[in-house]
């Protein structure tokens, strides 16, 4: 009887203090819902073409899907993009010569997320991995590793394209550290073993290693190798200007990882899995996990079925699968599977 007393207080407690704390880390990609247009002048018909060219960037980058596009759920959203635009500014961008004018818009994305998801649509939301990004280049001869504080053309453009696809992505610091762990001919070479240690400083959800090379007759091709939550890819590209070939190859890199992320649409109802939760040992941990349930993209309703010492029994409705669930806490923060448990058996992430 003392147990359900003190369990009683605990929830109420709880459900007060959550709404005073922060969002739970594990959203590392940049708002999902803004984009950034060039345009010629601030008129009202380039504005709304505007607003129409980065609805579309949007609709891509939350389902994951360049194909969405021609479908009626986003044709219908691209007749009148303006009813969705929440805010939008203009701006110079200093960095081009003459200054390029642009265009910053905020949407609204619950409605969005609404109708692909109500239309059946895969939807991917905020919990993406971290991507750390080795990328080896050999230009006739000039070999080089791209570092987080390189300038190379090649490298803002794999950022400008993991913005766009609205993936997180990092360079290494290639500081003395890694250069005593990873050369340019393990990652040239394929020795990938040293490259994955190297990268643990890191922390990354998933490790991208590309190797670009240009050819006698000056184009470029790309050899490309992708990890996440213990799976792989691999790939090859070609093209004539490097910089399209390493956006290319971020864009390969968003569709594989929305093929594993996105969760599938199940029109309006979705369905109920339950998890169990151990390792907490406090009220604020306690907080701390139901808020980051409650943010997750496939769930739509968090309940609470029982309390037990150190554990939580949730009852979640969700769209997609426990798979679909299992895949998105593995990116998180916040929680992980039970080494050895059921699924739906997770514990706090110390």
């Amino acid at each position: 009887m003392e147990y359900q007393k003190l369990t009683a207080g605990f929830v109420c407690a709880t459900l007060g203090l959550l709404l005073l704390l922060p969002a739970p880390p594990g959203h590392a990609a940049e708002d999902l819902f803004e984009s950034e247009v060039a345009v010629s002048d601030q008129t009202p018909g380039v504005r709304i073409e505007a607003f129409r060219t980065g609805l579309s960037q949007t609709i891509v980058r939350v389902t994951g899907d360049q194909a969405a596009l021609s479908g009626e759920p986003a044709r219908a959203l691209l007749e009148d993009p303006a009813r969705l635009v929440q805010q939008y500014r203009y701006f110079t961008e200093p960095s081009t010569s003459p200054p390029a004018l642009k265009l910053w818009v905020r949407f609204d994305g619950d409605a969005i997320r609404r109708s692909l998801q109500t239309q059946g649509l895969s939807y991917w939301g905020g919990e993406r991995p971290d991507t750390l990004v080795w990328l080896a280049v050999e230009d006739r001869g000039r070999r080089y590793i791209v570092s987080a504080d390189d300038s190379s053309d090649v490298h803002r453009q794999v950022e400008l394209a993991a913005r766009q696809r609205g993936v997180p992505m990092l360079f290494p610091l290639m500081d003395l550290q890694d250069q005593s762990r990873v050369r340019f001919a393990d990652l040239w070479g394929g020795f990938f073993g040293k490259v994955m240690t190297a990268s643990e400083r890191y922390s990354p959800s998933a490790v991208l290693i590309g190797r670009l090379n240009r050819s006698p007759s000056g184009g470029w091709s790309s050899r490309w190798f992708l990890e996440v939550v213990g799976r792989t890819n691999e790939w090859s590209d070609s093209h004539r200007q490097l910089r399209e070939l390493a956006r290319q190859g971020v864009e390969d890199v968003a569709d594989i990882l929305a093929t594993r992320f996105a969760v599938s649409g199940s029109g309006a109802g979705g369905r109920t899995v339950d998890i169990t939760v151990d390792g907490i040992e406090t009220l604020a941990a306690y907080a701390r996990i139901s808020k980051y349930l409650a943010s997750l993209s496939s769930v739509s309703n968090v309940e609470v079925s029982e309390l037990t010492p150190g554990g939580v029994q949730y009852a979640l409705q969700v769209s997609g699968s426990m798979q679909d669930m299992m895949r998105t806490v593995s990116i998180g923060t916040v929680l992980e599977p039970e080494p050895g448990g059921l699924p739906g058996s997770f514990r706090l992430r110390q």
